[in-house]
């Protein structure tokens, strides 16, 4: 057995430091998207409620979420994230999905998805998404559209059970076998571009209790793709590397395939992710990024989804229980 990984340092500097260094004006609720900004935004906002809720950190006043939710909310529904960084969709379902874990609902209804809530529409709106060369950012609205009907609280369980019916077929017939993953005219063994996207689709398979398909041929196609240095992009550290050990850890929940490398796999990754980002010099990443925030729920999320899989005394010591925020709504 591997000696648990050692964040606890870290995730004190977070909850302790870094959160309350996020807050505009002080105001639990309120936050910039990196440490010392004067208003708040909306991957600011979101992302603390999710980092929050990851580490068990104390809500405050739900009035004071609901206002800073409220205030990033168009009259069409959008959530508005000013200047853009993502694409509508995937903002609308960003918050959606923050706001339920502290039990908040959207202000307007979800205009936005208007066009796409019948279920005869959905194949044409994954269709136009490029699935050969982009189903990473197409995921931002494949997922994001998904995952908005999941959490819309004007559409009733009948009406999202026909909805996701045709997603569901929709989506699988962009599913390649071989590689375990989504994409079409892809490499036999797969690509980072893909594990990007699939991601996004297995979080909301098993939300909706649903095993994602061949289970091997992705943990084989996401363990191939790893490079030399113990990373799955060359510059995406963060996100991919989430992307990447998640779906191995839910993929080794159906099956005992290669099992003994996936736990390797996953404790040399945490391992190199706390070595890259958990000292003072990594650190500086997530308060100096545009996105530092955004990039910081990645990172926690990572240490959740270890700490998970590996048990208790496994991969991670964090001192405290750390809860995936995916494993309570279908988006991130």
């Amino acid at each position: 057995m591997t000696t648990p990984v050692d964040a606890r340092e870290l995730l004190d500097w977070v909850a302790d430091d870094y959160e309350p260094r996020c807050r505009v004006e002080g105001t639990v609720g309120r936050y910039g998207r990196v440490p010392g900004q004067a208003e708040p935004h909306l991957y600011g906002v979101a992302d603390l409620a999710n980092i929050g809720h990851t580490l068990g950190l104390e809500v405050g006043d739900p009035d004071r979420w609901a206002e800073a939710f409220d205030d990033l909310q168009g009259g069409d529904g959008t959530y508005v994230e000013t200047p853009p960084t993502h694409d509508p969709i995937h903002a609308t379902a960003y918050c959606l999905a923050a706001m339920e874990l502290l039990d908040l609902a959207p202000r307007h209804p979800l205009g936005l998805i208007d066009a796409w809530r019948d279920p005869a529409t959905v194949e044409a709106f994954l269709a136009e998404l490029d699935w050969a060369d982009d189903v990473y950012l197409g995921s931002h609205r494949g997922a994001g559209l998904a995952a908005i009907v999941a959490l819309d609280p004007a559409i009733d369980a009948v009406g999202r059970t026909a909805w996701f019916d045709a997603w569901f077929e929709a989506i699988e017939a962009r599913f390649d076998a071989r590689s375990g993953m989504f994409g079409i005219d892809k490499p036999p063994t797969g690509d980072s571009d893909q594990i990007g996207g699939t991601f996004h689709y297995a979080f909301l398979y098993e939300h909706l209790g649903r095993p994602l398909p061949e289970p091997e041929a992705r943990i084989d196609a996401v363990l191939a793709e790893r490079d030399g240095e113990g990373w799955w992009h060359p510059e995406n550290h963060l996100w991919l590397t989430l992307d990447a050990v998640y779906l191995l850890t839910r993929a080794a929940a159906q099956t005992a395939h290669r099992r003994g490398e996936v736990e390797a796999v996953v404790a040399e990754t945490v391992t190199l992710s706390l070595a890259t980002f958990g000292s003072i010099e990594g650190r500086r990443w997530f308060e100096e990024w545009y996105l530092g925030a955004h990039d910081l729920t990645a990172f926690v999320s990572l240490l959740a989804e270890a700490q998970r899989f590996g048990g208790e005394g496994g991969i991670v010591a964090a001192g405290r229980p750390l809860r995936l925020v995916l494993d309570e709504r279908p988006f991130i």
